[in-house]
């Protein structure tokens, strides 16, 4: 008992003299310390991708004498034939009189005071290995086997539908697994497909589901999806129905119903693009932008394309489908917008500007969407059944209310992801099913046979055919 009043007071001593040039430790980035592969009760601390362990526990661990002198501000550990000199700020230590640099200094913290990882390994010859949840030491120096964390599960829960018992499949994504959200296009461009389970094993994704819904029915035409797609920021699809899932920076996660605002400017005058990289329907009069992400040509051969490169028109082409450079874009102008285009000379400067709105025409702030994936409706907002197809611009919503395999992405209250595909039920119900797995925030993805999942060593129910994109998690 004096010894460790003594200890602790020596270390109070300790903090008053140097807690002013000591780093912060967060309380809550706190590692489980396994040695020898058993859990020990020793914790370790965790911040700015340094671990820290407290010098009293290691030197029980290894038998090692510990003694403080605080005129020199100096901790000196005596283990056998080697003697080590730490000092409190300095990443230098000296074994057995021999400088040695560590990735850290020793601090104090809450009146403990730890040493850097490193030191383990310089002081004893340990060895060390750590993850997200917990930090491995093998004494002897032997190779650390550092266990892979689970950042997804695969579940299966019994929901009630339409009065019965019935098992659900689905994926939670847990906010505190840091994975971030992507949209993986089908052979990396829009208009192709490609199997949920490629897409998702080619992208290493640890979770994936069915993405928007895509023009299928008729294998001549480009399979384009439906709705807004972002990828890195960028706007790289836009067709105006239905409601979008969008992922922050930081994580956070908007489900809203948004409309593209592209506003190009050619010359001096400004035109409403009105289609992202989505071939447009006959006889329409229209402007339609296509970037490399449509992959190399338009393949569009009606209307007037103008190629845009380094901010200018390089040419203008009518009734024909153009390549796509790399390093620019095609605008297409269609029925009685065309005319104009083809009095378009080389050089004309050109810009475009995209924003967000509400189906209303309100501004939505989506500037910090990284990645965005249409499909939709919504079904439910704070806890409560928001669906509303025609609201979302779906004209023939009589589908909604047929049971099918579909998909859903839920937001549960505590941030947790929710991904469920493969549940044969209406529209509501599916509403009613996302409720009872916890989610209070959920939209409809693309269902009946292209609704599915992916999560690598699980049997979950798979999509029937080849789809346009995938909201993956990697």
């Amino acid at each position: 008992m004096r010894s460790c009043q003594r200890n602790t007071l020596f270390a109070v001593v300790l903090l008053i003299l140097f807690c002013f040039s000591c780093p912060v430790l967060a309380a809550n980035d706190t590692l489980q310390v396994h040695v020898n592969g058993k859990a020990t009760s020793i914790e370790a601390k965790a911040t700015n991708n340094l671990v820290f362990l407290p010098a009293r526990d290691m030197t029980d661990l290894f038998d090692a004498k510990l003694a403080y002198d605080t005129t020199k501000k100096e901790l000196t550990v005596s283990s056998g034939k080697t003697t080590a000199v730490l000092s409190i700020g300095s990443s230098n230590i000296s074994v057995n009189g021999k400088k040695v640099s560590l990735d850290a200094a020793p601090m104090i913290v809450d009146n403990t005071t730890y040493i850097p990882v490193k030191a383990v390994s310089a002081i004893w010859g340990a060895s060390y290995g750590s993850n997200e949840q917990a930090l491995y030491i093998q004494k002897d120096g032997s190779a650390v086997q550092v266990p892979e964390i689970e950042k997804v599960f695969a579940k299966r829960q019994a929901v009630t539908i339409d009065g019965k018992s019935t098992p659900v499949s689905y994926v939670i994504v847990p906010k505190s697994s840091n994975l971030r959200a992507d949209v993986v296009l089908a052979q990396n461009a829009i208009g192709h497909t490609e199997s949920l389970k490629s897409l998702a094993q080619r992208t290493s994704a640890k979770a994936a589901i069915n993405g928007s819904y895509f023009q299928s029915y008729d294998s001549s035409k480009s399979q384009d999806p439906y709705g807004i797609l972002i990828k890195n920021g960028k706007l790289i699809h836009a067709e105006g129905t239905g409601s979008a899932i969008g992922f922050t920076s930081d994580g956070s996660v908007r489900l809203d119903i948004v409309r593209s605002a592209v506003t190009a400017a050619v010359g001096g005058t400004n035109y409403t693009v009105t289609l992202v990289n989505h071939t447009p329907a006959a006889n329409s009069s229209t402007v339609a932008l296509y970037t490399s992400a449509y992959g190399k040509t338009t393949g569009y051969a009606a209307g007037t394309s103008v190629i845009v490169q380094n901010g200018e028109v390089v040419s203008v082409h009518s009734k024909t489908a153009v390549d796509i450079p790399g390093n620019g874009y095609v605008l297409l102008f269609t029925g009685n917008k065309a005319a104009a285009a083809n009095a378009l000379k080389q050089g004309t400067k050109v810009a475009y500007n995209v924003s967000y709105t509400s189906q209303a025409g309100t501004k939505l702030d989506w500037s910090d969407v990284k990645t965005a994936v249409g499909a939709g409706p919504l079904l439910l907002k704070d806890g409560s059944n928001v669906i509303n197809p025609a609201k979302e611009g779906f004209t023939d919503s009589a589908g909604f209310d047929l049971a099918v395999a579909r998909s859903a992405v839920g937001i549960t209250k505590g941030g947790d992801i929710l991904l469920v595909a493969g549940v044969k039920c209406t529209l509501n119900q599916l509403a009613d099913v996302m409720a009872q797995l916890g989610s209070v925030h959920a939209i409809c993805m693309d269902s009946g046979s292209s609704s599915g999942l992916y999560v690598p060593g699980h049997s979950l129910p798979a999509p029937g055919k080849e789809i346009s994109n995938a909201l993956v998690f990697k």
